[in-house]
């Protein structure tokens, strides 16, 4: 019966996450955040538009210029007024990398399908 116990024992801590493993944007931060306590990303341009790379939303680029890329995000969202501006770097911080994909995420993505993009009226 000893034998099992431990047997049981080591099973379980191998299968256990160890220092070698990593969280990644699809970790539980990246799920919104309100229940995990996660730390705010910064409430740049910038830092949005790699949160919709680092979700899967959106690619980093694309040889194709009618794709919405991360270049084409930045420009997007530095382009609209500045209270348009906070409010489509606000939605995509504290939206889940889920709700964040649209159709053809992330090699082509609607841009028409991204919410956070309406809020600037534009």
């Amino acid at each position: 019966m000893k034998s099992w116990l431990t047997l049981g024992a080591l099973l379980v801590a191998a299968c256990t996450a160890g220092d070698d493993t990593a969280s990644g944007a699809r970790a539980a931060c990246a799920e919104g955040g309100a229940l995990n306590d996660c730390p705010d990303s910064a409430r740049t341009a910038q830092a949005a538009c790699w949160r919709l790379v680092d979700c899967g939303a959106i690619p980093i680029s694309s040889s194709n210029t009618n794709v919405f890329d991360w270049g084409a995000c930045v420009d997007r969202i530095e382009q609209s007024l500045d209270v348009a501006q906070t409010l489509i770097v606000d939605c995509i911080s504290a939206t889940s990398c889920d709700a964040l994909k649209v159709e053809g995420s992330p090699d082509d993505p609607n841009r028409d399908q991204m919410a956070c993009f309406h809020l600037g009226g534009r």
